[in-house]
């Protein structure tokens, strides 16, 4: 299955998690959502491919969450006979395993708010951390990123050096300090900080494009250079989550006009 492809399918996997029931109309319907929303075109043949990945997939998952509730209610029955007993020794080993199981633990939430691509937090994970019931928890800046001419980069040189730069720029707003990088969707991407004002963030992006902007990237015998757009907004805590999106939205396209 393309990357693409397994990009969507494990997108809808992630909103599906969401859920209590998954009815096949509910996975159709939310698939083929992700599938415009990424602007890509989806056959009969992709859509089987899908389905059969996610539902390996999301079994893989239920199979590893029920494993680790079953060790975990095994090692409480133990504990309680080890501290009935006074058995030292029983209660390191089962601290040790308890240890061993949070990890497993926490490596099973990361696939959930990891996207696997780029590595940057998922939107599940911002809506998470950042926000309830679709307003913001504490006050903060909100950058929008969306790469320029992004199609032109798969229809050029093809969708694995699409990916390349996907996972460059990714990595790059990673390394912003006290900030939070989250890929939204597609070529979009978001950072989310508390710890700087709007013309101190701005400045930061600023360089990291110019810098990004300057960098040659290379496929096979061409050389190419990408760039993005970006708008910033303050939120306070309370603020809407779409009307500060939909505000930052038109910064950046602001931002991206300015340059043609």
């Amino acid at each position: 299955m393309n990357k693409k492809l397994q990009e969507i399918t494990d997108e809808t996997i992630k909103e599906l998690s969401k859920l209590e029931i998954v009815l096949p109309e509910i996975y159709t319907g939310i698939f083929f959502a992700k599938a415009k929303e990424l602007n890509i075109e989806i056959d009969e043949q992709d859509k089987e491919q899908a389905l059969t990945y996610a539902l390996k997939k999301i079994q893989d998952m239920k199979y590893a969450t029920e494993e680790s509730a079953s060790t975990l209610k095994t090692h409480i029955q133990k504990a309680r006979t080890a501290i009935i007993q006074k058995n030292d020794v029983a209660l390191k080993s089962i601290e040790d395993a308890v240890t061993a199981l949070e990890k497993k633990i926490i490596d099973l939430q990361e696939n959930l708010y990891i996207d696997e691509l780029t590595q940057n937090y998922n939107r599940r994970w911002m809506y998470e951390k950042f926000l309830n019931i679709e307003k913001f928890k504490q006050n903060g800046l909100f950058a929008f990123i969306d790469i320029d001419n992004f199609k032109s980069v798969n229809d050029n040189y093809g969708h694995l050096t699409g990916d390349k730069v996907l996972k460059m720029i990714g990595s790059l707003l990673r390394k912003v300090e006290n900030a939070s990088a989250i890929r939204f969707a597609g070529d979009e991407f978001i950072l989310i900080s508390s710890d700087y004002n709007l013309n101190k963030l701005s400045r930061l992006l600023e360089m990291i494009k110019h810098n990004l902007k300057a960098t040659n990237l290379k496929h096979e015998d061409k050389i190419f250079n990408v760039s993005f757009s970006f708008g910033i907004i303050k939120y306070t805590k309370d603020a809407n989550f779409k009307e500060i999106f939909k505000k930052a939205d038109d910064l950046m396209y602001k931002n991206k006009k300015s340059k043609q």
